[in-house]
């Protein structure tokens, strides 16, 4: 189970985010579109460097080896602009890539570099609001090395799904980050998510 930050500050957020890795938080994705370099530098200085391997940036990817951190998510702007000989360079330097996606076709372009990608919403998003669920018509029956994540409108009432039975994990954000209580939200998910027997 991934966790996608709050596009927008969160009060507490770097203590909440700590939290959760020490509840067992496997991967945390820093997606703030709005945010400068130095916000989010700030943001990854405020969680414990413990946890900074298990971080994956959505931008200011320049930063990412000033912290240890050797995950890229690169935007579909970004993938577009990219070459397969800068992704292969990043891999050589050690860098583990992931994209999005919001078609099952566009996932079966992707090039082999990248480990994992996000695909939806597979249900009406939760943080935006009018954001309906893609169109999605079965299992990917190409380039299953790039482990499938569902994301979008995911929330501990549809973790049963049949639907997300042909995807590899979950990412999660406005079920969490617009909940009254985000760390109690994210274990109570973590533990309906670990009951359903499909965690990975």
């Amino acid at each position: 189970m991934v966790v996608v930050t709050s596009p927008i500050p969160v009060n507490n957020e770097a203590s909440i985010i700590n939290q959760m890795f020490y509840a067992g938080l496997e991967l945390l994705h820093i997606r703030k579109p709005d945010a400068t370099a130095l916000e989010v530098r700030k943001l990854i200085e405020s969680i414990d460097s413990r946890y900074h391997e298990r971080l994956a940036l959505h931008q200011y990817h320049e930063i990412a080896s000033d912290y240890g951190i050797h995950r890229l998510h690169c935007k579909e702007a970004v993938r577009r602009k990219q070459t397969e000989e800068q992704r292969a360079d990043l891999a050589q330097e050690g860098f583990v890539l992931s994209t999005s996606v919001h078609s099952r076709e566009c996932y079966n372009t992707l090039s082999g570099a990248f480990k994992y990608a996000f695909i939806g919403p597979v249900f009406d998003s939760i943080s935006k609001k009018g954001y309906g669920a893609m169109e999605y018509t079965g299992a990917v029956e190409q380039n299953n090395d790039i482990k499938r994540i569902a994301i979008g409108g995911i929330s501990k009432d549809n973790l049963d799904s049949k639907i997300l039975d042909d995807f590899d994990g979950i990412a999660i954000l406005g079920a969490i980050w617009l909940s009254e209580e985000p760390l109690q939200e994210f274990k109570l998910l973590q533990q309906t998510w670990n009951t359903t027997g499909r965690h990975y």
